[in-house]
């Protein structure tokens, strides 16, 4: 079993290199992936339009499923290992009917990987560290309200970085991009019509699924850990996340690939009573002696 400190021989960027000697087969993989996901999302729609309520449980991971597939990846031109794959996220977004998630998403998420469990990380800023630690319930019940914790990251955080000088690169943001995407959820909304009570509670339950693998993925009992290795249901490879973190360009299918080869070093279930019950379940600190591909 390969260690999973073993950077740079790991197992994942071999088995990329061998996927990428035929340059077309993670991109038309990941787009098929990508627009099945989408299509059985379409289904449970209707399931709910029947009276079905609570397949909302499943529409979360299917949408954070395609999340993950098409902009998480796009975010680190994971897919063709182009400029195009921007478009792609882009185009993912408009199909979520979050057209202008995606590019303030890449924005952000490149920040948190040059910066992870640092003072400017975004997915750790001064107030989520505050709550974490003195009002724990508040900072569940928090967590939970979609986007709430990464609108205060997009305004307050960068504002904090400012005013004390800190160095931190941020990618701009493409405005065509954003109309683009807009457009296209535009069309989804007109031609599709989707149900608006079932995309308000997917929604929710996404937000619920993303709050619960952050809590896998940072936090933790290992002081010498940057990120964990877990498993998650439809995680399409995220759990390989420490292995994510060392190579930030690897695609899905690697990670999900290498997944099995890799030690756990948590639960969903540890995860849950740590962040509720334990007080010394903490969030991870910068690891400094960690090296990082910047591939992103």
């Amino acid at each position: 079993m390969i260690n999973n400190h073993s950077y740079p021989l790991l197992y994942e960027i071999q088995l990329e290199q061998k996927l990428r000697t035929k340059t077309w087969l993670i991109p038309i993989f990941t787009l098929v992936m990508g627009a099945t996901l989408y299509i059985f999302l379409y289904f449970l729609m209707n399931l709910f339009e029947a009276g079905n309520y609570w397949v909302v449980l499943f529409s979360g991971l299917v949408m954070h499923a395609f999340f993950i597939v098409i902009i998480h990846d796009g975010a680190h031109k994971s897919i063709t290992r182009t400029k195009y794959d921007r478009l792609i996220m882009n185009i993912g977004s408009g199909f979520m009917l979050l057209p202008i998630y995606a590019e303030f998403f890449r924005k952000y998420h490149l920040v948190h990987h040059a910066n992870t469990n640092s003072e400017v990380d975004p997915l750790w800023s001064d107030t989520k560290k505050h709550l974490f630690s003195h009002y724990r319930f508040l900072y569940l019940f928090f967590s939970l309200i979609p986007f709430l914790f990464t609108i205060y990251s997009i305004f307050l955080q960068q504002k904090k970085i400012r005013k004390e000088n800190k160095k931190v690169k941020f990618r701009s943001i493409n405005y065509f991009n954003l109309l683009w995407a807009t457009l296209i959820s535009i069309f989804i909304i007109y031609f599709i019509q989707p149900n608006v009570i079932f995309l308000i509670l997917t929604l929710f339950s996404v937000s619920i699924i993303s709050s619960l693998r952050h809590w896998c993925e940072h936090l933790g009992y290992n002081k010498e850990l940057e990120s964990n290795t877990f498993w998650f249901p439809l995680g399409m490879g995220i759990g390989n996340h420490d292995v994510h973190h060392k190579a930030p360009n690897i695609s899905w299918i690697s990670l999900l690939l290498g997944l099995f080869r890799r030690p756990k070093t948590t639960t969903i279930f540890r995860a849950i009573y740590g962040i509720i019950f334990d007080k010394n379940f903490k969030h991870f600190i910068p690891n400094s002696s960690i090296i990082k591909n910047k591939g992103v």
